[in-house]
Order: C-alpha cells, then structure tokens, then sequence
C-alpha cells in the first residue's frame, strides 16, 4: 500500500484527469484560495452541473495511492469515510501536490486541528510557509511558549497555540459547532469544499465535526446513514438535519445543522452561499427525513 501526504493549504480531487477547465489551473498548482477568488458564480455552478469535483483534502491528509497516470494520481484520502469504500473517498489529484515518499509519525503523539478559519504555517526559524484552513490536523510534537512545534510532511514547523483553541462560546460541542458555522455566514457555496474557501452542504457539517475531533462521513447520504437518530422532540443545537427527493423518501441530498427555534445554517445550493433557514421553507418541509447526532 503506497501512501503519501498532501503538501499543499488544501487540495482538489476531480473525478477524473479531464474534468479540469482551463480557469482551474490554479487549484491543479495548489492555489486553492486564489482559485475560488477568481471564479464567477456560473463558473462554481459548473463544478457542480458538469461532475467535475469529489472532495477536496487539507495539508498532511493521507492518500492511499491506487495508481499513477502521468501527473496524476488517482487516490483513496483516507480521511474522509466513504460507505462506499473502506479505504475512504477516491478521486484523482495532480502528483506535485503529494509527498515524495511516505509519511508516518508516531502513534503516542498528540493529534491538533486547527480551529480557527486560516492560520500560518512557520518553519523552524518562525518564518511564514504557507496560510494553513480550519480543520487542517497535525501532530504535536512540543510546545514553545506561544507556539506548538508540529511534524508535517514539510518537516518540523510550528503554529501558534491560540490557532488550535476555538474561540467560540458554547456550553455543548454541538452550541460550539453552530457558533464556528455562524463565522461563514454570506460565504459562497463551493461543490465538494470542506474548507473556509468554500463548503458544499456536507462539506461544511464535516469539517465542524473535524475540529471537535469526531471523524463523520463525507457525503450527506452517508452521513445519514450513520450517526445517533434524533426524534424531532429531541434536537439540539449542532445535531444534523437531512432531506431526501421523492418528498423525503428518495437519496438524501442535502444537510443542515439546527441552531434551535425551527432554524438550521447550511451551505444551500450552488450558486447561493451559507445561509440560515428555516425548516418551514417549501423547499425543506416536504423532503425532510430525519436527524443525527455524532457529537456528545
């Protein structure tokens, strides 16, 4: 099993090596955030219309690597659970976005994600690499003062410690999760996102559980699929709310979290941005399914 780590802030898996447009050119270099940037909304609309993404990965993810086609390589992340596949979420990503070789540290080490929307990544001397996203997870090896030394597939860096603590207020992990979704408000909806770059609808649900440390499925249908049931009576603020086509009875589709008084935040629709809704809206009502809880 050949395996290797994501090198770069975060990094788009396609569903296949022709999928990418020429105006994607910057997230096959890595430059994820000046590529959303530089979108137009009809432009985002198409990632989704057209199938051209899967996922996307943060630095020092691990890829389970299946085969090499030229530049690419095609790749199981295996931090991203798919039911469809033990190995986790398959798509194809460019090599100069990977390791050169295998990355593995030791197992009594402390994992940290960090928990606020962007930080920077230092070397060892304190000088600027790269601005690393919320969600990203790395491992501790020592803490200096204000800063935590980490190993990453770069080598040994540091980030500050105040990036790793969620400035959120909330008496439960699920009142914390709604109050870092509520930091996105506004924020345009990217098919296959999972970073403050831009989120689709499960995407966003996962990287919130990520950063409280529950590693949930990817996709919303599998989301639903697993997780604690939750009656209507039951829901708190942070449990996850699906809706199904064929008025409820069909795929699921879409997730949202509730944040209390018949409301949920969500990542809509592509073309529209994070929003707050209401379960009430025609558009919701009649396709809900049900509830989950993965947090405790």
């Amino acid at each position: 099993m050949d395996t290797r780590r994501v090198i770069v802030p975060v990094a788009t898996l396609w569903t296949s090596k022709e999928a990418p447009r020429d105006i994607d050119k910057l997230a096959l270099d890595g430059e994820t955030k000046k590529w959303v940037a530089q979108m137009t909304t009809e432009q985002t609309v198409d990632l989704c219309d057209s199938k051209r993404l899967e996922t996307q990965a943060f630095f020092n993810d691990e890829v389970i690597i299946e085969h090499i086609e030229g530049s690419w390589a095609k790749v199981y992340l295996t931090s991203q659970p798919d039911d469809a596949d033990p190995r986790g979420y398959i798509g194809w990503l460019p090599t100069k976005l990977l390791s050169e070789a295998p990355v593995e540290y030791s197992g009594t080490t402390a994992r940290v994600r960090i928990a606020v929307p962007f930080t920077m990544l230092y070397d060892e001397n304190k000088q600027q690499v790269f601005e690393i996203t919320m969600g990203t997870e790395l491992t501790e090896l020592a803490a200096e003062d204000d800063w935590l030394k980490v190993a990453t597939p770069l080598g040994e860096n540091y980030i500050t410690k105040d990036s790793v603590v969620m400035g959120v207020d909330g008496d439960t992990a699920g009142q914390k999760m709604v109050a870092m979704a509520r930091q996105f408000l506004g924020q345009r909806y990217l098919w296959a996102g999972v970073s403050p770059y831009g989120f689709d609808c499960s995407g966003l649900m996962y990287t919130l559980h990520r950063v409280i440390g529950f590693n949930i499925p990817r996709d919303a249908d599998d989301q639903y699929h697993n997780g604690q049931p939750i009656e209507p009576a039951e829901l708190r603020a942070g449990d996850l709310l699906f809706f199904a086509y064929e008025h409820g009875k069909g795929f699921v589709h879409h997730v949202g979290m509730y944040i209390g008084n018949g409301q949920m935040i969500q990542s809509r629709t592509p073309g529209k941005e994070v929003d707050i809704a209401k379960l009430t809206e025609l558009r919701y009502a009649p396709e809900y399914v049900g509830a989950r809880r993965y947090w405790r």
